[in-house]
């Protein structure tokens, strides 16, 4: 593949806690896997998993390795109820700068230095993990982040985007405006949501961010990316139609070749096995020479 295509995918692979026994991790990691070694994304934010299930998938991709950070903080890493936001990277094509401790790790929170904090009201900590990574062919440099935002509350939502946003103004202003950022993740909210349009909003103090989807034109029948799984999901996929909550952000603007929500096809016969209650969603991107 061509040093300058960089295939950026989000996937919120479900943990393991939910749905144990209708759809347990055991099937489910072995479709995940199927799912990177077919559409060989090179670099993919993840969120929801615990840290044992990313060991397993790693184990199942040698290829890739991955670094991340879970919501309850360090001192409950191995925790099963601890929701890591961790990017998957391929290794022959894309290389970690400055190490597993490099990065960003800030908690949606007023205090986002503070492990495991919040805004009131909300259902769980969140937080976004960031990293900084360079082709390996060019050494050409980007700015990687994936996040899991609150699923209930709107206004905690609200402001964890005015965080989200602050912190790519601060990257550009530190990097450069040429230096692209992706930032990936299960938002929880739909493209007409304030948080989501305040994501992409244009103002003069604000560097500019893209929602790869939107700026495709992909077909909007096959936008929804919320599957569910059961009954009780199915039932609120016809009250609400289908829903499109992960995303695929980024700065400058860059040409796109394709963004694409990817299908579970052959799959489907096996509902057990399937692999999460998400589609994930693949964006290949041009990066300018």
């Amino acid at each position: 593949m061509s040093d300058n295509i960089l295939r950026v995918m989000t996937f919120n692979l479900l943990t393991a806690t939910k749905k144990q026994r209708s759809h347990p991790w055991r099937l489910r990691k072995r479709n995940i896997a199927r799912i990177f070694q077919r559409m060989q994304p090179d670099v993919v934010g993840t969120q929801e998993a615990n840290y044992k299930q990313l060991l397993e998938l790693a184990a199942l991709l040698p290829d890739y390795a991955f670094v991340g950070e879970g919501n309850l903080g360090p001192a409950r890493a191995d925790d099963a109820e601890s929701w890591y936001c961790a990017i998957f990277y391929r290794k022959d094509r894309v290389r970690l700068v400055g190490g597993d401790q490099a990065g960003d790790v800030m908690w949606l929170s007023p205090t986002p230095a503070v492990p495991a904090s919040q805004y009131h009201l909300g259902t769980r900590p969140r937080l976004v993990t960031w990293h900084t990574f360079e082709l390996v062919d060019s050494g050409r440099p980007f700015v990687f982040g994936t996040t899991h935002l609150e699923a209930v509350n709107r206004w905690h939502r609200q402001r964890s985007a005015r965080q989200l946003r602050d912190y790519v103004n601060r990257k550009v202003q530190e990097m450069g405006a040429h230096v692209p950022v992706f930032l990936t993740g299960d938002f929880n909210a739909g493209a007409g949501s304030r948080e989501i349009r305040a994501m992409v909003a244009e103002h003069s103090d604000d560097a500019s961010l893209y929602d790869a989807w939107a700026e495709a034109g992909t077909d909007t029948a096959r936008a929804g990316t919320f599957r569910g799984l059961g009954l009780r999901d199915r039932v609120g996929h016809r009250l609400l139609g289908p829903r499109r909550i992960d995303y695929v952000f980024f700065r400058p603007r860059l040409t796109i070749r394709a963004v694409n929500r990817v299908e579970y096809g052959d799959m489907e016969h096996r509902e057990y096995a399937l692999p999460s209650d998400h589609y994930p969603v693949l964006a290949e991107f041009a990066l300018a020479g």
